[in-house]
């Protein structure tokens, strides 16, 4: 994970009391206080300028918003690599930020009065944003090293990231983080984002493309619109960090719904929550994509193990072995086939309901050894579908 940059010296000075300030607050009150003004001070100056490798969502006037620090202040745009300026120095707009337009890789410079011009934060980009959500099969494009889980690392023959990408991931508790709990940084090995993002690219003119992770494994769709829980607390998280996004997509979601046997009235209300949630980081008039959730299958197995089948023939019905008979499965019970009909049903239903737009079909996706993750042909499979869903719904 990349380092993240320094955060700024704390403005605050120690001054002693005054005698006419009245009581002194007790200890714990004062540290408190202290402690709050320092997060405060800290934080507020690192939202004001760009994070590492942020890309920022393209809006439909083709320019993105970069907040800057109030102040006497003027501002440029320009590229990275040099050139002429995209934005010469000129107050901010009257809105506290600078508009840049499609493209990058940038930097944001700042003037004093006294003419002194210094880097704000590091390079960025402008251009479309997609938040991702769902559970298992949408939260392993955001890592790699568990193939049992659909999530896999990336080899020497596959596509490239495109050379202007970017991933927000959820990051909370873990050293480097950012104050807000997540961080800007590049695919790097993780298959499923890295072959999402070079279809996207491809789709969206070669434009800088990223992906925010705001999915959680296993989470049913109550769990998601949960404000209070892990999965709806990372939801809400890297929504607001990314905003505002160019699209939003809920990928795949429902097997946890579908073997709990969810009433498709209740899956409804809970996206009903979990779209309005993910409209509440995007622009006027963004559009939110559903992908319903693909088949099941039953476990596979290889002389009567399913860790053999995991390691021999871990692209399930499509593996060699299957073909030549030596994998097996146990069909998927009829009461788990049921309900995943209905909570696709319910999926469909939802869509005129909450104005959704189609996300891909993934009626031919044939699941991994699991049953259930995807193998590395479906994730590719997969991110061929929704990348042209996305392009579809942004005008392209």
């Amino acid at each position: 994970m990349p380092r993240s940059a320094p955060l700024p010296a704390s403005p605050l000075r120690r001054h002693p009391p005054s005698p006419a300030s009245g009581p002194r607050p007790a200890p714990c009150r004062l540290a408190c206080l202290l402690l709050l003004a320092l997060l405060l001070a800290l934080a507020a100056p690192a939202q004001a300028q760009p994070g590492w490798s942020r890309i920022y969502g393209v809006q439909p006037d083709g320019t993105a918003a970069i907040p800057v620090p109030a102040g006497p202040f003027h501002f440029q745009v320009e590229p990275l690599e040099g050139g002429p300026p995209l934005r010469p120095f000129a107050p901010a707009d009257p809105d506290g930020s600078v508009r840049a337009p499609l493209g990058g890789w940038y930097r944001l410079l700042q003037r004093d009065r006294a003419g002194a011009v210094g880097q704000l934060g590091h390079r960025f980009a402008v251009g479309y944003l997609i938040v991702v959500t769902g559970q298992s099969q949408a939260d392993a494009l955001f890592f790699s090293g568990a193939p049992e889980a659909g999530a896999f690392r990336a080899e020497r023959e596959d596509p490239p990231a495109p050379p202007v990408h970017a991933v927000l991931y959820d990051c909370l508790g873990r050293p480097g983080c950012g104050p807000d709990g997540t961080h800007w940084g590049q695919a790097e090995e993780n298959f499923g984002a890295r072959i999402l993002l070079a279809e996207l690219s491809w789709r969206l003119n070669r434009a800088p493309v990223a992906l925010a992770g705001a999915a959680w494994g296993g989470a049913t769709v109550a769990q998601l619109a949960d404000t209070r829980g892990p999965a709806g607390r990372r939801l809400r998280r890297i929504v607001h960090a990314a905003a505002p996004a160019s699209a939003a997509v809920v990928l795949a979601h429902g097997t946890t719904d579908a073997f709990l046997g969810t009433a498709p009235a209740e899956y409804i209300a809970g996206l009903g929550v979990v779209v309005q949630a993910l409209r509440a980081g995007g622009g006027p008039g963004m559009p939110v994509l559903q992908t319903p959730l693909g088949p099941l299958d039953g476990r596979w197995r290889v002389l009567g193990s399913s860790r053999l089948a995991a390691w021999l023939a871990p692209e399930g019905r499509d593996a060699l072995l299957a073909r030549l008979g030596l994998s097996r499965t146990t069909a998927l019970g009829p009461d788990a086939a049921l309900d995943a009909t209905a909570i696709r049903q319910a999926q469909a239903d939802a869509a005129p309901q909450l104005r959704l737009a189609p996300g891909g079909d993934l009626s031919r996706l044939a699941p991994g050894a699991d049953g259930v993750h995807w193998s590395r042909e479906g994730v590719r499979y997969a991110a061929h579908e929704v990348a042209a869903a996305i392009a579809r719904a942004l005008g392209h």
